[in-house]
């Protein structure tokens, strides 16, 4: 699938929810949304597609679970350019962590995570850490955050990712990030179901 194809794709879906949305203003129980709030920062599934300075894209499919607060587990799948019965540019991740409310509208999350890697010719399992920060104003979610991440087989990479979410109702969010993957800089956008 092409850049022009899965653009076009996730703004279908993003119009979707956007269209969908004062339906699901009317179906709500009115609960306030909470600056920030961790239950649907840290439970959550997504969809998205990202463009990668090196050249290519790739589909992300991300989730995340808080199993007992303040910890959480999270995982990941990438798949590049050839599809997903091809067999190049693929990576996997899972990462455990913990979040930390540093003021009332200030949380800072810690995680370990490991994984796989494709990058075509080579491939490299990969661990590393990361920490993040993130902060509720009203219905955008705003975060940040930077990693390190040693490849096997590959050498080791700085990582740093930011970006923001647009909460369309509590459950429902857009959004786009700027960040440093397996494949390079790129821009990502994503549509996600909060729980």
């Amino acid at each position: 699938m092409k850049t022009f194809s899965k653009v076009l794709s996730i703004t279908a879906v993003t119009s979707a929810l956007a269209c969908a949305a004062p339906s699901f203003a009317q179906t709500q129980d009115n609960t306030p949304f909470e600056t920030p709030q961790t239950n649907r920062a840290f439970n959550f599934l997504s969809a998205g597609v990202a463009d990668h300075d090196g050249g290519g894209d790739s589909i992300i499919l991300e989730g995340s679970y808080q199993f007992n607060s303040p910890w959480f587990i999270s995982g990941y799948l990438r798949d590049g350019d050839d599809g997903p019965f091809g067999d190049s540019r693929d990576a996997q991740g899972l990462k455990l962590g913990r979040y930390v409310w540093l003021s009332d509208n200030l949380v800072a999350d810690f995680s370990g995570r490991f994984g796989h890697v494709d990058f075509g010719p080579e491939d490299s399992a990969f661990w590393g850490v990361e920490g993040n920060l993130r902060t509720r104003i009203d219905r955008f979610e705003i975060y940040g955050g930077l990693g390190w991440v040693d490849y096997t087989d590959a050498g080791s990479d700085n990582q740093y990712q930011f970006g923001t979410r647009f909460y369309i109702t509590p459950e429902f969010a857009v959004g786009a990030r700027y960040q440093d993957s397996e494949f390079g800089d790129g821009i990502r956008i994503e549509a996600s179901y909060h729980f």
